[in-house]
């Protein structure tokens, strides 16, 4: 469990750079444009889902690597 933890640790860094950005550069009206949102969740995907995948991809559930 820890390993996934560093996998995504990276991606979490990301995510709370990217919300900073978004909370205190990015101006309010551009936050609400479609294709904002599309890249909110693109980011969101990448930092996250991807990690966790490349980890279930390395390590297999169900085998022990103690």
């Amino acid at each position: 469990m820890t390993k996934l933890i560093s996998y995504m640790l990276p991606g979490v860094f990301l995510i709370v750079v990217f919300s900073l950005l978004k909370a205190y550069v990015i101006p309010v009206h551009v936050t609400f444009e479609s294709w904002f949102i599309y890249l909110n969740f693109f980011v969101w995907v990448v930092c996250i889902v991807v990690p966790c995948l490349i980890y279930y991809l390395r390590t297999p559930p169900g085998i022990d690597h103690k």
